[in-house]
């Protein structure tokens, strides 16, 4: 059981480990498929969906930009794209919370749709300022199939201790 004020010293401390626990998953399933799927690890985003159920918005929109600063100066090396695109999925994630957390499957098909937005988003944004440029058909097979496939085994995995810890007191 979640103990929410004490947590929240230590929440922005656990959401950045999970940011390089997705990246080396994420290079993990990349090696073993030898580089011809891609598929990216979004345990952060199935973390943040339960942490919208706990703690109060500005809280996480805060810490959500902080991290998306981070991210962006560690993996991207152009800050902005991923400092918007969590804070903006955090505030959907609020948006929709009522709606999300009516049962398992509901949050199930939730994480589906946050990670493919998510994705989405973030490689528009990067097409846009010409970071990327990506073939769609190459991007759905080789890239967001995979990732939606390998996110749908996480959330299998970790449904449970998430909703154990997230629960109210």
């Amino acid at each position: 059981m979640l103990k929410k004020d004490t947590m929240k010293y230590y929440l922005p401390i656990v959401l950045f480990l999970l940011i390089l626990i997705d990246g080396h998953l994420t290079r993990m399933m990349i090696s073993w498929s030898n580089g011809n799927y891609m598929a990216s690890s979004h345990i952060l985003i199935l973390v943040l969906m339960f942490c919208s159920l706990t703690f109060p918005k500005h809280y996480m929109l805060i810490t959500t930009i902080v991290l998306g600063i981070i991210f962006d100066s560690y993996y991207i090396g152009v800050i902005g794209i991923y400092a918007v695109a969590i804070p903006l999925l955090v505030f959907v994630m609020y948006a929709m919370k009522s709606v999300i957390h009516i049962n398992i499957f509901t949050e199930f098909f939730s994480l589906i749709i946050f990670v493919t937005g998510y994705e989405l988003f973030t490689l528009g944004v990067q097409m846009v300022f010409k970071l990327a440029t990506v073939n769609s058909t190459f991007f759905i097979t080789k890239y967001l199939g995979p990732t939606l496939l390998l996110n749908m085994l996480l959330f299998a995995l970790l449904v449970v201790p998430l909703k154990k810890l997230f629960r109210d007191e």
